[in-house]
């Protein structure tokens, strides 16, 4: 009895420092995001440790695709801040503990959308024959996630980051201006709403590299200034500035 009660203590307590989290922005977002620059800043993993436990504890009580997408989300921002850090092997863990996370949702755009940019980075710790399945793979849903949503930001951010980063002589360059011009066409989710709000910085990111190599730098600065107005503490820009 005295085991249970302390169970029902432990959940409650996360279950409440969840809700807090989740009910300051609607959804964890920018919870995830601000630890992750936290702790890049301060070199530490900390505060996205704070951020995760709840995530993982309300994932375990119940399992939807709401809390399958933020752990997700979340579990990949420790992927990156690992590798940051030069912790392979727990970028590598954490980036495949989050694509597993979303290969149940084949039928949600933005989980799609995600899963593909996950992809996409994990390749780096994979061997040449995963890497290119694992591409195909992220090619695959990306392209599904524009099919099933065409209005989403992410889902043409996801599209374009594929098609970058693919060689010119595999076919690479020709998407990627293309779907970067729709997602700036789309509207960007009210951040009090219950869905995802990210990318928008780095589509302005990607637009500014592509035209740089295409020596269009007078389109490319245009994209950025125009970035850095919308984003004007995005690392992202600041380092393209």
């Amino acid at each position: 009895m005295k085991k249970t009660l302390i169970h029902l203590y432990a959940c409650s307590f996360f279950m409440i420092s969840f809700c807090g989290l989740w009910g300051q922005n609607s959804n964890p977002e920018y919870s995830i995001q601000n630890a992750f620059l936290q702790d890049k800043k301060e070199a530490t993993s900390t505060q996205l440790k704070a951020v995760l436990l709840p995530l993982e504890t309300v994932f375990e009580l119940k399992d939807t695709p709401f809390n399958r997408y933020w752990l997700s989300y979340a579990l990949y921002h420790q992927a990156l801040l690992a590798d940051v850090q030069n912790q392979k092997k727990i970028a590598e863990v954490s980036i495949d503990r989050s694509i597993a996370l979303l290969m149940p949702l084949e039928n949600d755009a933005e989980s799609l959308a995600l899963l593909s940019i996950q992809q996409g980075y994990s390749t780096q710790f994979k061997g040449y024959l995963s890497m290119m399945q694992i591409g195909r793979q992220a090619l695959q849903n990306a392209t599904r996630a524009v099919e099933l949503n065409p209005n989403s930001l992410r889902t043409h951010l996801a599209l374009s980051i594929n098609d970058f980063y693919t060689p010119k002589v595999f076919g690479g360059g020709a998407l990627a201006p293309i779907h970067l011009k729709k997602a700036l066409e789309v509207v960007h989710n009210d951040p009090t709403d219950r869905f995802p709000s990210w990318g928008k910085d780095q589509v302005y990111e990607l637009l500014v590299k592509h035209f740089r190599k295409q020596d269009q730098d007078s389109l490319a600065q245009d994209y950025l200034e125009r970035g850095l107005i919308e984003f004007p503490t995005s690392e992202l820009l600041q380092e393209l500035n």
